[in-house]
């Protein structure tokens, strides 16, 4: 499949500019700014038709990770009923992996549309876009994490991408944390270990089957030296009649100041395929260039890890099962080496470290 990117002109900008201006209006969003309540319960509302998820990654300095999502319903299902999830993926520094997804019952589900304060059975996360505590647990692990934030929450724009000329069928996003300190107590088979490290949270929701809308995405974050940053490319299956579109989004900060948000001069060139598990398959090199009047930045991914996979496939029958025979939509998720080049006006500076991103894919 081809997909061409959004080119970035004058008409574009203005046409993007407006519709967000539209969209912080119809939310109640103040422009560049992350209020309390944008990490509370937004699908409470519509919760019959709209799932909605809160994402946290750990990293810590022994080497080890812990990645837990708190689901209202699976997001391959928005018109299902209530169906509290909380995955909780534990790393070890040897590799060793527990993959844990436990559901509970609709009434042990509760959650603030105040501020982010969710509880799902045991498990429960609150925060104040400043600290966040979470609680989880499963079989023989134990986990308390407390997270603070240290780069400016953020959202792009209103945070809402539409995928119908209506505007009705969206996918929304808001970033409270995309870089914070960590400390945590994890018990594991009968030890307790206290750890130290990196976090991130984001926090997404939406009312339509992402698959019917979306082909596949790239998304990243990492912190290298002092520089945050969110990268992300989506890739739909054609847009209101355009024809498959590379969507790209972008946060850079260094410290608590945001250096650029831009999104439409990002660019992602990929190489070096291979094949991965489920018949699909993801490429060695990513090379993120960012090119605006200011000057330029690039990010360049290599030599990725895949710490995860997850088969995203879900029941078919009838003449569906036949019009999906061809499908089957993936998860994976890596760590990699990253080199950051920053070429500004005002900053120049490079930078290596790691980096932690996905791939996701719906066909």
């Amino acid at each position: 499949m081809t997909a061409h990117d959004l080119p970035d002109t004058p008409e574009i900008r203005a046409s993007m500019a407006q519709a967000q201006t539209e969209g912080l209006a119809a939310l109640g969003l103040k422009a560049g700014t992350v209020e309390l309540w944008e990490d509370g319960y937004r699908a409470a509302a519509a919760a019959d038709s709209t799932f909605e998820w809160w994402y946290f990654d750990c990293q810590f300095d022994d080497g080890s990770t812990l990645v837990v999502t708190f689901s209202n319903k699976p997001h391959t299902d928005p018109s299902g009923p209530l169906t509290p999830t909380v995955l909780i993926i534990r790393q070890l520094p040897d590799g060793s992996r527990v993959h844990l997804e436990p559901v509970f019952p609709a009434d042990r589900f509760h959650a603030s549309v105040e501020k982010c304060d969710v509880t799902i059975g045991p498990n429960s996360v609150s925060g104040d876009l400043d600290t966040y505590s979470l609680h989880v647990e499963g079989d023989d692990l134990v986990a308390d994490v407390t997270i603070r934030r240290a780069a400016p929450s953020w959202r792009p724009g209103a945070g809402v991408s539409y995928f119908d000329s209506a505007r009705r069928h969206y996918l929304a996003w808001v970033v409270p944390v995309p870089y914070g300190s960590v400390t945590a107590t994890i018990s594991e088979k009968g030890a307790t270990t206290q750890l130290t490290g990196s976090a991130y949270h984001d926090h997404n929701w939406g009312n339509h089957l992402m698959g019917s809308f979306l082909d596949h995405w790239f998304w990243g974050r990492a912190h290298i030296g002092d520089y945050t940053l969110v990268y992300v490319r989506m890739t739909t299956k054609g847009l209101l009649g355009l024809g498959a579109i590379n969507i790209p989004t972008f946060y850079l900060a260094k410290g608590e100041q945001i250096i650029t948000d831009d999104l439409l001069p990002l660019r992602l060139t990929t190489s070096d395929e291979v094949p991965g598990p489920g018949d699909q398959s993801y490429p060695r090199r990513l090379e993120w260039t960012w090119h605006g009047e200011r000057g330029s930045i690039s990010l360049t991914v290599t030599d990725p890890v895949l710490i995860e996979s997850l088969d995203m496939s879900t029941p078919h029958h009838g003449l569906s099962r036949l019009a999906h025979l061809a499908e089957h939509p993936m998860y994976y998720d890596f760590n990699a080496d990253a080199e950051l080049t920053i070429d500004l006006d005002d900053l120049h500076d490079h930078v290596t470290g790691r980096t932690l991103y996905e791939k996701m894919m719906f066909r």
